[in-house]
């Protein structure tokens, strides 16, 4: 009977559904702040919790004539995560000092 349950168990794993695709997106968040550094931290926090991966954060001033600041950040999400994708810009969009927030599914 041992046997047979882990025999049972050996094949479970080898049964196992194909790993989900993962997604490319890219989320990019305009402030007039200039300090994003504490929005930063707290962006990377939040997301790894929620189990997106980042792959890539970039901040950048506007032009000399613009004061516009942009945070732009290349994540990977499982499609099951897009919700959770979804609340985290909701939730950007609700900051004080951020203006607006865009994000986009990349090829």
């Amino acid at each position: 009977m041992r046997f047979a349950h882990i025999l049972s168990a050996w094949g479970g794993k080898a049964a196992r559904a194909p790993r989900k695709q993962l997604q490319s997106y890219r989320l990019t968040v305009f402030s007039a702040s200039p300090r994003l550094d504490r929005l930063r931290q707290h962006l990377h926090a939040e997301l790894s919790a929620r189990d997106l991966r980042i792959s890539q954060m970039r901040v950048a001033s506007g032009s000399p004539g613009d004061d516009t600041h942009r945070m732009s950040v290349t994540l990977q999400c499982a499609p099951h995560l897009r919700g959770a994708l979804n609340s985290v810009a909701l939730g950007l969009g609700r900051h004080p000092d951020i203006q607006r927030v865009h994000y986009e599914q990349l090829q």
